[in-house]
C-alpha cells in the first residue's frame, strides 16, 4: 500500500485549489458567525453555494430551533442574538472601543444599551446604580463579581483580555438573555479608561443587537458515487467536519476548516468512488449534536463509517506557534482511522528533499496527541455514538478566539496540506476494495507495532507495561474493522497473530506485569447521549462547580481533556479505582492523588453515574 498511497495523497495534493480555499476563509471572515445569528445564517447560505459549486450532491442547508431552550440530549439550543454595532467614548476618546471595527471587543450575548454611565473599579466600594466595572483581567470575571453586579445595578463591564503587542481582544460570553453587555479591551484601552476614571468622566454607551427569532443552520452534502451505494440511507464511508461558528474574523478557527472540507469536497467529487464521503458544517458542538440526534433519535440513520473533523487547520505555524496536530480517535474505539490517518499525512509531498535527493524535507511539523474531544468529532467518537472520528487541527495558537485571529494568520500551503490528508482518507475508504483493505491489514499492524515499541523501558513501569497491553489490543480489535472493505479474514487472522506475537515478546522487558484494580462495583453512564462538560458544570452542586471552575481557570486544556477522558472511561463493567487507571491511560495524563475519584463523585452527586450491582475484578 505504501506506493500506492503515495500517489494517490500526492494527487489529491496537487488537486487541492488553495488560492480558491484561502477566497473562501476572506469572505467567511466578513460575518460574525456567532451559533444563532443572522451571520451564521449568510455564512451558511454561502457555504452550500460553494458546495454545489465543488460539485458535491444532496447540498442542503438544515434549519434548527435558535431558542435557547430546545436540548438534543443535553445540548441546548443556542439564543437568537446578532450584534448589530457597539461604541464606548470617554472624553476626548470618542470611540475608544468600536465594534464591529475592533473584533471580539463585543462580549457574546451583550445586552442593548444607549446610555451614560460612571466608570468604577471591581474593587471599588458603594458602585453607583448603572456603573461600567472596570475588570483588570477575565480571571476577575468570576461569580461573586456578577452576583455584586445584579446586586449594586451595574449596567455593564469593560475587561482585559487582550494584548497590545497582538492588537486584538479576547472573547468574553455572557449567559444568553443576560441584562449586562460587556467589552473585551486592550490594556491600551483600559488604560484611558482608568484615566477617565480618576477624572470622574462618565462613558457613553451604546450597544445595538438584534434579538429576533433566528435559525441554528448546519449543511450537508455528499460527494456523489454515481451508483446504489449513493442511496440516501447507505452509509457514508467518511463523514468530514467543520464547525461554522465563532465572531468574526475568525479566520483559522474556523474559516479555515470550513475551506478546507469544501476543498476536500471538490477533489472528491471529481473521483470515482465506491461509497459516498459525507460533509456536514454547523456549528461547533450543539448543530453537530442536534444532527446526530435527529439521524439517530429520529430517523434511525447509519452512522458514518468513521469521520474527520477539521478545526483550525490553516494555521501558519511560523506566526502562530503551534504545529499540525493529528488527535487520536479515542482507545474504547478501536478503528484503522488513526492508522491511516497518520500514513496520508507521512505520504505528503515533501516540500524539498536533502542533499543527496534521498530524504523528502520540510520546514513545518505535526505531531499526534491522544484523544481529547474539545471540537465537534468528540459527539461521533462518545461512547453513546460509537463513530470513530480523528481531528485535524493546530495547537497552540497565540492569536486564538481573539481579533487577531486575521487572514494573514492562514498559510495557503497548511490549509492545503490538511486539506489533501482528510480527502485522501476519505478517498482511501471510499474507494477499497479486498486488495486495499488487506494493505489497511498491513498498515494497521505496523502502526501498532510502533505504538507498542514505544511503550518499552525505559519508561513509566506499571503504567507503560499497562498501556503495551491495550495497544496490543487496540491493534487486533481495529483489524476487525477492515471487514466491511473487503478484507480478507486469513490476512485479518495472520496480522492479529503477529501481534499478539510482538505483544508477548515486549511483555518479557517486565518482571511482573501489572494486576488488575480492586473490585469495587461497576460504574456506569446515566446522562443522556454524548458528554457534554458544560451541561455537568451546571448539574453539579456548588462547591463542586466552583472547584471546576478552579480547575479550568488553572489548566483548561488539561481539565477538559481529563474529565473527558473519566466520562468517557465509564464503561459499565469497570469500578472507580479502573476507570480512572484507565482514564490517565488513554488521557496520556497523570493526575495527583484523588483527582479522578474526586470527579467520579461529583458526576455520581449529579446523578450523572451510578453504582451498579456486581462487583468488577
Amino acid at each position: 500500500m505504501p506506493g500506492s498511497l503515495t500517489d494517490l495523497v500526492a494527487g489529491i495534493h496537487h488537486g487541492i485549489d488553495a488560492d480558491e480555499a484561502m477566497r473562501q476563509v476572506a469572505r467567511l471572515t466578513e460575518w460574525d458567525r456567532h451559533q444563532g445569528s443572522a451571520g451564521i445564517a449568510a455564512a451558511a447560505d454561502f457555504v452550500a453555494g460553494e458546495a454545489e459549486r465543488a460539485g458535491l450532491a444532496g447540498v442542503e442547508v438544515l434549519t434548527f430551533p435558535a431558542d435557547g431552550r430546545t436540548r438534543w440530549w443535553t445540548f441546548t439550543a443556542p439564543a437568537s442574538w446578532t450584534p448589530r454595532s457597539a461604541h464606548l467614548s470617554v472624553p476626548g476618546r470618542t470611540a475608544l472601543v468600536d465594534y464591529p471595527a475592533q473584533p471580539y471587543t463585543l462580549a457574546a450575548h451583550s445586552a442593548a444599551a444607549h446610555r451614560e454611565a460612571p466608570l468604577v473599579r471591581a474593587q471599588d466600594d458603594g458602585w453607583p446604580p448603572g456603573a461600567v466595572v472596570l475588570v483588570p483581567s477575565a480571571a476577575g470575571l468570576d461569580g461573586k463579581l456578577f452576583a455584586r453586579m445584579r446586586e449594586e445595578r451595574a449596567s455593564g463591564f469593560c475587561v482585559t483580555t487582550g494584548s497590545d503587542r497582538h492588537d486584538g481582544a479576547g472573547r468574553v460570553e455572557l449567559p444568553p438573555g443576560s441584562t449586562l453587555f460587556g467589552f473585551s479591551v486592550v490594556p491600551g484601552q483600559m488604560d484611558a479608561l482608568h484615566r477617565a476614571h480618576r477624572r470622574g468622566e462618565r462613558a457613553r454607551v451604546v450597544v445595538e443587537v438584534d434579538t429576533a427569532p433566528a435559525r441554528m443552520p448546519v449543511v450537508v452534502a455528499r460527494a456523489p458515487t454515481g451508483s446504489a451505494a449513493a442511496a440516501p440511507m447507505s452509509p457514508d464511508a467518511c463523514l468530514i467536519t467543520a464547525h461554522l461558528c465563532h465572531p468574526a474574523p475568525g479566520a483559522n478557527d474556523n474559516a479555515s476548516g470550513v475551506a478546507a472540507a469544501l476543498a476536500a469536497g471538490r477533489v472528491l467529487a471529481a473521483r470515482e468512488l465506491r461509497r459516498p464521503v459525507g460533509f456536514l458544517w454547523a456549528p461547533e458542538f450543539v448543530g453537530l449534536a442536534a444532527h446526530v440526534h435527529r439521524l439517530v433519535e429520529e430517523d434511525g440513520g447509519p452512522l458514518p463509517m468513521m469521520a474527520v473533523d477539521l478545526d483550525m487547520v490553516g494555521q501558519d505555524q511560523r506566526r502562530c506557534g503551534g504545529p499540525l496536530i493529528v488527535e487520536h480517535s479515542p482507545e474504547y474505539l478501536p478503528h484503522f482511522a488513526n492508522a491511516l490517518v497518520e500514513a496520508c499525512v507521512r505520504a505528503l509531498p515533501p516540500a524539498a528533499r536533502s542533499y543527496s535527493g534521498a530524504v523528502g524535507c520540510d520546514v513545518w511539523a505535526w505531531r499526534t496527541t491522544p484523544f481529547v474531544g474539545a471540537s465537534d468529532h468528540a459527539v461521533l467518537a462518545d461512547r453513546a455514538i460509537g463513530c470513530p472520528a480523528v481531528q485535524l487541527g493546530h495547537w497552540p495558537d497565540r492569536f486564538n478566539h481573539s481579533g487577531a485571529d486575521t487572514l494573514d494568520k492562514v498559510d495557503p500551503q497548511e490549509l492545503r496540506r490538511s486539506a489533501a490528508i482528510a480527502a485522501s482518507a476519505a478517498a482511501v475508504v471510499a474507494t477499497a476494495g479486498a486488495p486495499e483493505a488487506d494493505r489497511l491489514a498491513h498498515l494497521l499492524t505496523r502502526w501498532t507495532a510502533r505504538r507498542m515499541t514505544a511503550c518499552l523501558p525505559p519508561g513509566d513501569g506499571p503504567f507503560a507495561a499497562t498501556l503495551l497491553t491495550r495497544r496490543g489490543r487496540y491493534g487486533r480489535d481495529a483489524l476487525d474493522t477492515l471487514r466491511p472493505l473487503g478484507a480478507d479474514p486469513g490476512v485479518l487472522g495472520r496480522q492479529a497473530g503477529l501481534l499478539a506475537d510482538l505483544q508477548h515478546t515486549l511483555a518479557t522487558a517486565w518482571d511482573d506485569l501489572p494486576a488488575a484494580g480492586h473490585g469495587s462495583p461497576p460504574l456506569h453512564r446515566s446522562w443522556p447521549g454524548p458528554f457534554n462538560l458544560r451541561a455537568l458544570t451546571a448539574a453539579v452542586d456548588e462547591t463542586d462547580r466552583q472547584w471546576f471552575l478552579r480547575r479550568l481557570a488553572d489548566d483548561r486544556g488539561g481539565f477538559y481533556a481529563s474529565a473527558m477522558s473519566l466520562a468517557q472511561s465509564v464503561d459499565g463493567v469497570s469500578g472507580t479505582a479502573d476507570v480512572v487507571r484507565t482514564a490517565q491511560l488513554d488521557a496520556g495524563i497523570r493526575w495527583e492523588p484523588g483527582f479522578g475519584e474526586r470527579f467520579l463523585a461529583a458526576m455520581r452527586g449529579a446523578g450523572w453515574v451510578k453504582e451498579g450491582e456486581g462487583r468488577t475484578s
